[in-house]
């Protein structure tokens, strides 16, 4: 005996939108994963961002406080160190010269590392900067 048409109909279109109702379901849960996902991403780079622009900050400062103390005690050679807002960072004054001096800051924050080399050609009466510049090594 065969079945009626209408019975065999009735069965594939619950069957062809069960199916549909599962691409859908797929799809949107991938643009939600994607939306979630990109919105992780663009807090980590933007936490990032920040902590690299306190590090440059930070180098900054270390590299004036180095100069502050070449200005006070001209013969001022060696290394020291700053603490801003429970922050360190380290320099270090290399002579070049008689008035010629060169100051190497380095300042980490999180997992980024900033350093800075200023070059000083005269420090009497008072000091004349070359070049101030973030370098990757020095």
């Amino acid at each position: 005996m065969q079945r009626p048409i209408s019975a065999n109909q009735k069965n594939n279109s619950g069957f062809a939108v069960l199916i549909g109702v599962l691409i859908v379901g797929a799809f949107g849960l991938s643009v939600a994963l994607y939306l979630i996902l990109s919105g992780l991403y663009s807090y980590q780079n933007s936490y990032l961002l920040e902590q690299s622009a306190q590090a440059k900050t930070l180098a900054d400062a270390c590299v004036e406080s180095a100069l502050n103390h070449i200005q006070l005690c001209s013969i001022s050679v060696g290394a020291g160190s700053v603490q801003i807002d429970g922050q360190i960072c380290n320099y270090e004054i290399i002579i070049n010269s008689e008035q010629g001096r060169t100051v190497q800051s380095t300042a980490i924050v999180g997992s980024v590392i900033k350093k800075v080399k200023v070059v000083v050609s005269q420090i009497d009466p008072l000091a004349v900067v070359d070049s101030w510049q973030e370098v990757s090594d020095f």
